[in-house]
């Protein structure tokens, strides 16, 4: 594939009032601020202007609150898909954009972004005692389940995605993501994405094009299902009732992957639908939106 060339110059943003930065990150002065809450994704556009040097999307690299977040062509310039995690410090730090790598690299542009709360609310779930209260064995799996999906999700692939992502299944959307959960009076970690309530055997579909890095029947996640879209961008589906796709697969926008059930630890018949983007844990309600504006634009070439 050879990679599309366009012009970058300093500055590529419209200009606004100075900011004061967060995590002792300087802000920059005279950009215009995002403000986006915590577990939300965001698209960041820079127009290319004429008369700069060519650079290829390769040469690029977002970075932002430790996590490294690769560029893509967009017309006319350059993007990037920007999750912020769903505990990233509220605050303003900076995004930056910069060129090469190493003591080489320099910044060609910088954002500052003012984190907000996500006022997630608390859930609270009975569940039958061996679901919760774990022996050593059932946590001695958990454990090694828990890296083998950490592990699917380390690589940054090319792009495969294409367009705005859509939902995974058509049910009730429960809004639980970033939700403290108190499980048999017990407080546990945050929940990580969001439920839709739909039949048991409603069919699954993958949210955007990508390729299977993960078939898996997990102790809480049941039969799961992780798609690589590229660029560092994951959706996870579980508690499948069953699965149609194996590791290694291509799968398009809106294929069938599998049908919703209640396998792991679930009360009922509902998909946990979960996003990773870089490293950031995201509510996945908010990647179609963040990905409308650059539907319909293709994948370079």
């Amino acid at each position: 594939m050879t990679p599309i060339r366009f012009w970058i110059a300093l500055p590529l943003l419209i200009a606004a009032g100075p900011t004061t930065a967060a995590h002792g990150q300087e802000a920059a002065s005279g950009a215009d601020v995002r403000t986006v809450r915590q577990g939300e994704v965001i698209a960041l556009t820079f127009p290319a202007r004429d008369g700069a040097q060519p650079v290829s999307p390769d040469a690029l690299v977002g970075r932002f609150q430790g996590r490294e977040v690769p560029a893509f062509s967009d017309p006319g310039g350059v993007a990037v898909l920007l999750g912020v995690d769903m505990e990233d410090a509220p605050g303003t730090s900076n995004f930056v954009l910069e060129r090469g790598a190493g003591e080489e690299s320099r910044v060609v542009e910088r954002v500052p972004i003012t984190v907000t709360p996500g006022d997630f609310g608390v859930q609270t779930l009975s569940l039958p005692d061996k679901q919760v209260d774990l022996d050593s064995e059932t946590l001695r799996r958990v454990e090694t389940e828990q890296r083998t999906m950490l592990t699917a999700m380390q690589r940054v692939t090319p792009r495969a995605w294409d367009g705005a992502f859509i939902l995974p299944s058509d049910g009730s959307i429960q809004n639980t993501f970033g939700l403290r959960r108190v499980i048999n009076g017990q407080p546990r970690r945050p929940h990580t994405g969001e439920d839709i309530s739909a039949p048991a055997g409603a069919p699954v579909s993958a949210i955007n094009h990508g390729t299977v890095r993960l078939v898996a029947d997990h102790f809480f996640s049941g039969k799961s299902v992780v798609i690589d879209h590229g660029l560092g961008l994951y959706s996870m589906y579980f508690h499948l009732s069953n699965v149609t796709v194996h590791v290694g697969e291509r799968v398009a926008k809106s294929q069938v992957i599998g049908a919703v059930g209640a396998t792991g630890r679930a009360s009922g018949p509902h998909l946990h639908w979960g996003v990773r983007l870089n490293g950031a844990r995201v509510n996945p309600l908010s990647l179609p939106t963040a990905t409308v504006s650059l539907g319909m634009r293709g994948i370079p070439q």
